[in-house]
């Protein structure tokens, strides 16, 4: 990652912080009401390479689905007034290593991969169905999200448009990008079940790169 982008994402999300503020509390009292959740994960990647502004892929590198551990953590919800909406930040960081191709609804090995990561930071808008009390030892709740920021694309690898040209391209793509991020949360107790999806994507040259992650996560809130 470059310098640039490290430092527009740790000060986003400084910036951006719950509206406890430093000077109200010590920081071992401000990270105490951040959410922290650790668990397993069967999840999935897609990496697509697009004509700029296209909607229709050239290509599309896979995998089948993959279970691994992770660490979550999150601002406090804020709920607005006396309802039940409200919005948190959410921050992601992943890797990724793929090397098949999709064609059709098939995996394909040709000899093509890509390997990278990405990181986002993303202001979320959530509703409770279950009411405002999150965090209860007993209680039950149900949270849908969606959120909106800012990330960081970094992925190196090689290509075949099998959807158009045929051609086999190389790449080498970083920078700031978009994201987007979708999640349902059921949570009873201090276990929780997350089926999310997200998009992380930059435009480079005469490309659109897009990293899209489905995920369904088994946690514990601490």
């Amino acid at each position: 990652m470059k310098l640039s982008g490290k430092v527009l994402v740790l000060l986003l999300a400084i910036f951006m912080l719950p509206e406890t503020s430093w000077g109200e509390g010590s920081a071992g009292s401000l990270w105490s009401t951040y959410l922290k959740r650790a668990g397993l994960t069967f999840s999935l990647i897609d990496f697509d390479v697009y004509n700029k502004g296209s909607t229709n892929p050239n290509g599309t590198l896979s995998e089948d689905f993959s279970l691994s551990p992770f660490v979550t953590i999150a601002s406090p919800y804020t709920f607005f007034g006396n309802s039940n909406w409200g919005w948190l930040m959410e921050y992601s960081l992943s890797s990724f290593r793929l090397n098949q191709q999709l064609i059709d609804i098939e995996l394909v090995d040709l000899g093509t991969s890509v390997k990278g990561y990405y990181a986002f930071v993303t202001p979320t808008l959530f509703y409770s169905f279950s009411g405002r009390d999150t965090s209860s030892e007993h209680g039950k709740t149900i949270i849908v999200g969606l959120g909106a920021g800012i990330g960081y694309l970094n992925a190196t690898g090689d290509i075949i448009f099998t959807e158009t040209t045929q051609q086999r391209i190389e790449f080498d793509v970083s920078g700031m990008a978009e994201a987007v991020s979708v999640y349902v949360d059921y949570r009873r107790g201090n276990f929780v079940t997350r089926l999310n999806a997200g998009l992380t994507g930059l435009t480079e040259g005469s490309y659109d790169y897009d990293a899209t992650s489905f995920a369904l996560s088994f946690g514990y809130n601490f």
